[in-house]
């Protein structure tokens, strides 16, 4: 999609400071002291469990790499008739399916080989704790999918709350906060012109 020199598309929309300049935020209420929305309850959920996942990510991508410093990802290199290039195989079914029509491959001393680079691997992973982290990581993801899933389902009672269900699906999909392809401007747009019908006060800025 080509860039419009005189597009007046915000680069970035900060959901935070919208639903905060319409008062949602702050106090879970709408005007009058009504219930609080359901989609702003969907939106603060959904916002305390990415922060989560975005922190187990990073956790998760820290610890692995010590791993692959210090004892590597368990692979075995294989050798096969008629291949100019060795294959890598990283687990017990790669290793089974590329000796499947290689008789002459010692299958078991392939297998041993993996499975001792393996042990020292769940051995360090144990130490530094990526097993809960995983597990963890894998938690939050299958909630953020739940949230996501229920955005189409949960109705919407104030701007405010439009504004909660669109920020959702833009947070989660843009690859950047600036992202200039379709539809991600497009969207940023309809989310500012959503605070601003709902506040004329709200606040968009950039992320």
């Amino acid at each position: 999609m080509a860039d419009s020199e005189d597009s007046t598309t915000p680069p970035a929309v900060s959901w935070r400071a919208i639903l905060r300049g319409t008062g949602a935020l702050s106090s879970g209420k709408r005007t009058g002291g009504a219930p609080s929305d359901p989609a702003l309850q969907l939106w603060r959920n959904w916002q305390a469990n990415h922060t989560q996942v975005v922190a187990l990510t990073r956790q998760w991508q820290r610890i692995e790499k010590k791993l692959i410093h210090s004892v590597g990802i368990p692979e075995v290199t294989i050798r096969l008739s008629g291949e100019e290039q060795p294959k890598i195989a990283q687990s017990v079914d790669e290793i089974e399916e590329l000796v499947a029509s290689e008789p002459a491959i010692e299958r078991e001393a392939l297998l041993a080989a993996f499975d001792e680079q393996q042990k020292r691997w769940d051995e360090a992973a144990a130490t530094l704790g990526f097993d809960a982290v995983d597990a963890e990581l894998r938690a939050a993801l299958g909630k953020e999918r739940d949230f996501v899933a229920s955005v189409p389902k949960t109705k919407a009672a104030s701007l405010p709350g439009v504004a909660a269900k669109l920020a959702i699906l833009i947070q989660l999909g843009e690859p950047s906060p600036t992202d200039a392809e379709f539809p991600w401007p497009e969207l940023r747009s309809a989310l500012a012109d959503i605070a601003r019908l709902a506040s004329p006060e709200a606040a968009v800025s950039p992320m």
